[in-house]
């Protein structure tokens, strides 16, 4: 037992070593410097309120916070801050779509309406029906959003964003299922992508029927759980940041059951950038799914995957998703050549916050993974950066 004993002290003292070494390291990183001038000044010249970083390199994650996640507070923003995610959150429910099509239960070419509980045969046009594919890759052609907001008027005492996201967070099942008669996909499915809400919460209800469980259900045992995350759709509210338009009006939280598969997920840093370091490592057979591509541009240079923007950078191939909510901006970029992951999450919707955020991603990667100079390219051209 005595021997035990010191066998166990000596592989503590080890371990503390190492963990100690380690911290050495990591502290004396060259590039963390450079990281946070690049972090402040992205804050300062968008008139930002907190920005969080993650960094998956080198098989560690990395993480940078700034400013503060409230205005006219001190409390700046951690690794468990949580933000709103925004649109990535249709990644995760592509990326659900390619583990039910991994595991046999749907394909990518099965007509939408299939999965619903009475007919839709509004969901065509010009010969051509909606189907799982066009859902995932954004060409469905359907409209962006139902109940339209564009038709939203202010109640009294609040500002028309507020009620606006009143409106979604009552939005419900039936509501969605009963408006969905009355539309239809612009063009025929197929055609170039766009953007649409209705699409990714019609793709959670094909969900829910695929695997006859909640949306919520799915996404805690197929992404969250086996990433050891907190919850996107019921996180803990005092890790929450405040969102501020980009005129800095204050919004409550956002909490929209029907819109969480398209854009109403909500996580830390710590949260996403677990789910990015798994996206980018491209090991799990449905990952590889959802990252392979299924419109591309004429040039072939870029391409959507399952929702995944995929195009080329000095670094390689660079897949990337952003998102935005009225008060928070947000990116996850993917660079699977070369094993690293980027997570950028903000708590102001600020104009051009997204581009900005995409831009101080690649230089982020630049950064952790120079490119060295090459000859001019010849007339047969270079591959395009991504978006």
């Amino acid at each position: 037992m005595l021997v035990d004993a010191m066998r166990l002290s000596s592989r503590s003292a080890l371990l503390a070593a190492l963990v100690l070494l380690a911290c050495v390291a990591r502290a004396s990183d060259p590039t963390d410097a450079a990281v946070r001038e690049l972090g402040r000044t992205w804050l300062a010249d968008n008139g930002g309120v907190g920005l969080s970083i993650g960094v998956f390199v080198d098989n560690q994650r990395r993480y940078y916070n700034f400013g503060a996640t409230q205005l006219d507070g001190n409390k700046a923003p951690t690794k468990d801050t949580i933000y709103e995610i925004g649109s990535i959150s249709k990644t995760m429910t592509g990326q659900m779509l390619a583990r039910a099509i991994v595991e046999g239960r749907a394909a990518l070419n099965d007509e939408a309406a299939k999965y619903l509980d009475e007919p839709y045969p509004n969901l065509q046009n010009e010969g051509e029906k909606i189907r799982l594919l066009h859902l995932a890759n954004m060409t469905s052609q359907l409209v962006d959003n139902i109940p339209d907001i564009t038709q939203v008027r202010a109640a009294p005492g609040e500002t028309l964003i507020v009620t606006r996201m009143k409106v979604f967070g009552r939005y419900t099942r039936s509501e969605f299922l009963r408006q969905l008669h009355r539309v239809a996909p612009r063009a025929a499915p197929g055609g170039d992508p766009a953007h649409s809400n209705v699409a990714s919460v019609l793709l959670g209800v094909v969900l829910e029927k695929i695997y006859d469980e909640d949306f919520e259900k799915i996404l805690q045992r197929e992404i969250e759980k086996p990433l050891r995350m907190g919850s996107g759709t019921q996180p803990n509210v005092k890790l929450l940041a405040k969102g501020y338009t980009k005129d800095g009006e204050e919004l409550p939280a956002w909490v929209a059951p029907m819109s969480w598969a398209s854009s109403a997920l909500r996580y830390s840093t710590e949260d996403l950038l677990k789910y990015a370091s798994w996206q980018v490592v491209e090991r799990d057979a449905s990952v590889k799914v959802a990252h392979q591509s299924t419109w591309f541009t004429p040039d072939r240079k870029q391409s959507v995957a399952f929702y995944w923007i995929v195009g080329e950078s000095p670094q390689g191939r660079r897949l990337q998703y952003s998102g935005g909510t009225d008060g928070f901006s947000s990116v996850c970029d993917l660079y699977p050549d070369k094993e690293i992951a980027v997570v950028l999450l903000a708590n102001k919707a600020a104009d051009g916050a997204q581009g900005s955020l995409r831009a101080l991603s690649a230089k982020l990667v630049g950064l952790l993974r120079p490119v060295e100079a090459v000859s001019p390219p010849s007339s047969a051209g270079a591959p395009l950066p991504g978006r």
